[in-house]
């Protein structure tokens, strides 16, 4: 993860402090990162990600008819070990 610092004027981090804790952010990181999220989503048209089921990812890669096995497999594999799926793979 990429730090970036940013200033802010006293009154305006105050604003940021009082709407993070109202909105229920642990942090003022957690709550400029859901700000750039929703702006970047709608100025760039971005998909949110949406976590699917990995025998429905693997059923859909192999209905391609583009793909071998051991590249399927390696690419389950993958994400069954990536932090979206860790220890929760179907």
């Amino acid at each position: 993860m990429t730090t970036i610092t940013v200033s802010l004027p006293d009154d305006l981090a105050s604003q940021v402090d009082v709407v993070s804790d109202r909105q229920g952010f642990a942090t003022r990181s957690e709550f400029i990162r859901h700000l750039l999220r929703g702006y970047l989503k709608e100025e760039l048209g971005l998909v949110e990600f949406k976590k699917l089921p990995l025998g429905e990812i693997k059923k859909g890669l192999e209905a391609t008819g583009k793909y071998n096995n051991k590249f399927i497999d390696g690419v389950i594999k993958g994400l069954r070990q990536s932090s979206v799926y860790e220890a929760k793979a179907t």
